[in-house]
C-alpha cells in the first residue's frame, strides 16, 4: 500500500512510519470524530494528519486544500490500519513458503 502524501508549501511529504503511539491517537481520534462539532471538524482532522506527517497543524491548514482534508485523513487511516497486521501476513506467508 503507498504511503499518503501532502504538499506543504511546495514540497511534497511522505508520511512517517508510524510507531504505537500513533495508531492510538488516530483510534482516539476516529472514536470522537463523529461527536465533532462542524466549526471543529476540519482543524481536528488536520491535526491527525499532521501528527502523522511530522508537520504542524498550521501547516497543514494552511497549505492542504480543503477538498483533500477527508480523503487524505482515510487515507492515513487506511494506512495504519493496514500496517497493524501487514507483516503477519507477509510473515505467514514467508512461513507457509519454507514449509513447501
Amino acid at each position: 500500500m503507498n504511503k499518503p502524501v501532502i504538499t506543504i508549501n511546495g514540497n511534497k511529504i511522505e508520511m512517517l512510519e508510524p510507531k504505537a503511539r500513533a495508531w492510538r491517537e488516530v483510534m482516539k481520534f476516529e472514536t470522537e470524530r463523529k461527536d465533532l462539532k462542524a466549526d471543529d471538524a476540519v482543524e481536528k482532522y488536520c491535526e491527525v494528519i499532521a501528527k502523522v506527517f511530522g508537520v504542524t497543524t498550521d501547516e497543514v491548514l494552511d497549505n492542504l486544500e480543503l477538498a483533500d482534508v477527508i480523503p487524505t485523513y482515510f487515507a492515513v487511516l487506511n494506512r495504519i490500519v493496514a500496517m497493524l497486521t501487514e507483516k503477519l501476513l507477509t510473515d505467514k506467508k514467508n512461513e507457509d513458503a519454507a514449509e513447501n
